[in-house]
């Protein structure tokens, strides 16, 4: 007991009495390029629409400010000095609410701790907000209250990219299910794992069966967020050629695994009767004038995507910059959420049990072009369709298939069961003009391209 209190009310003494512990840094990866030690920094004074607030944070909490504008996204940025323990987290309680957010394992430096559960309790000037280590310590004094207000509703006209089948719902389920959305994923999902060898053993039948299968799931799992057939496409490119398509533009680019006859195989499944039968050719302009097809079909108020910085994957990036480029082309002023679903600075993000909040992912540079931040809450019932979505998409699961061979586990680092269904989804929010600058300064960082 007497540990705890003296690792909670000073950072120096923590990090004194926890220096055995740094030696948790020792566990990271290649898929954990981010210093645990290293601050995060968003850089919120520059996003034009984050209104900043000095508190003063001690051992206990901080008393809620009076000058709190209209939000529906609230962040504390503050100093975390050290951690110990196996997921390491702070605990947030005012009233009646009471939420979690998990933080790295021998972490320290600035963080983001998402406290927009917050504004449905009527949080007002003068309350106390208590603030409880679980094993993370902060360092007391001034810290900054961050708020963005979104303006995002259930009447929002919404269009979610996905790079692969479950990429919308991993990412953006929750949003998906609140708002007037139209789902729209690009590839098949037919590259990857050789999850269904057991029942074609030739590699090309698989490999097609796999992306028949997977583009089958896209198309129907966000029935069970009640979006209708109409409101959910798939515009049948091949899983792992998007960087390739962009490299080589405008040159063809078949499909890497599965053996295809037709060229438009995946295509066809699509309830849409135009998109179906439309031509398709897998290269460069043709995905871009698919994409901006999407956009004058839908009409969207708010794009959702990835963001090229943030995720590691290749497909997830060129998905992005295709998209912005038919952004750019059809000119319309709209709001843009960008996801990562495989974080560049730590592919296990988010942290800890899936009970606690996503915050933001690690990143320190001043080349994000964002104007905000929002975080999108999900109810407990939310979060239950959401885990059974996720488990409808064969990808996310080890296939079993019943015949006492082997099923191999999915690492619980990586797995999306523990990574998805959180309390909350996290978007960076940006506009056209954004989007222009992320891909040119993108396509500029990978000059070999």
């Amino acid at each position: 007991m007497g540990l705890k209190v003296i690792f909670r009310n000073s950072c120096l003494l923590g990090i004194v009495l926890l220096l055995s512990s740094c030696a948790t840094t020792d566990m990271q990866n290649e898929l954990e390029p981010f210093d645990r030690q290293d601050d995060y920094n968003y850089f919120l004074s520059f996003l034009q629409n984050a209104s900043l607030i000095a508190i003063n944070l001690n051992d206990n909490g901080f008393t809620w400010p009076s000058d709190v504008p209209t939000a529906d996204t609230v962040l504390l940025e503050f100093r975390l000095c050290e951690t110990q323990g196996e997921n390491p987290a702070i605990r947030v309680n005012f009233e009646s609410s009471s939420f979690v957010q998990y933080f790295e394992e021998g972490g320290s430096g600035i963080r983001y701790l998402d406290l927009s559960p917050l504004i449905p309790t009527n949080v007002s000037a003068g309350d106390f907000v208590s603030i409880r280590s679980e094993g993370a310590a902060w360092e007391s004094g001034e810290a900054t209250l961050a708020t963005f207000d979104n303006q995002i509703s259930q009447n929002s006209r919404t269009l979610v990219i996905a790079p692969h089948p479950d990429d919308a719902e991993i990412a953006a389920y929750g949003l998906y299910l609140t708002t007037q959305a139209d789902v729209v994923t690009i590839t098949a999902g037919d590259a990857g794992g050789s999850n269904f060898a057991a029942v074609w053993p030739d590699s090309g039948e698989q490999y097609r069966a796999k992306g028949r299968i997977r583009t089958l799931d896209s198309l129907t799992v966000p029935l069970l967020a009640g979006l209708r057939a109409e409101q959910i496409r798939n515009l049948g490119y091949y899983d792992a050629t998007l960087r390739q398509l962009y490299q080589q533009r405008p040159a063809i680019v078949p499909a890497p695994l599965a053996d295809l006859e037709d060229p438009a195989y995946f295509r066809q499944f699509n309830f849409d009767a135009e998109l179906s039968v439309r031509p398709f050719t897998s290269n460069w302009p043709a995905l871009v004038n698919d994409l901006e097809t999407e956009l004058e079909k839908v009409q969207a108020d708010i794009i959702v995507a990835p963001h090229p910085f943030l995720d590691r994957h290749g497909d997830h990036q060129y998905a992005a910059i295709a998209l912005f480029e038919a952004l750019q082309n059809w000119g319309r002023e709209v709001t843009i959420l960008l996801y990562t679903n495989h974080a560049v600075g730590n592919e296990a993000f988010p942290l800890g049990p899936r009970d606690g909040l996503a915050g933001l992912p690690p990143w320190n540079e001043n080349n994000l072009y964002l104007t905000g931040i929002y975080s999108h809450q999900l109810d407990r019932e939310a979060q239950r369709q959401k885990l059974i979505a996720l488990e409808a998409m064969h990808d996310l699961r080890p296939f079993d298939p019943r015949d006492g061979s082997l099923v191999e586990p999915i690492n619980p680092l990586f797995d999306y069961f523990r990574r998805g269904p959180r309390p909350n989804e996290v978007f960076l929010v940006t506009n056209l003009s954004g989007v222009g600058l992320i891909r040119e300064a993108f396509l500029q960082a990978n000059t070999q391209q």
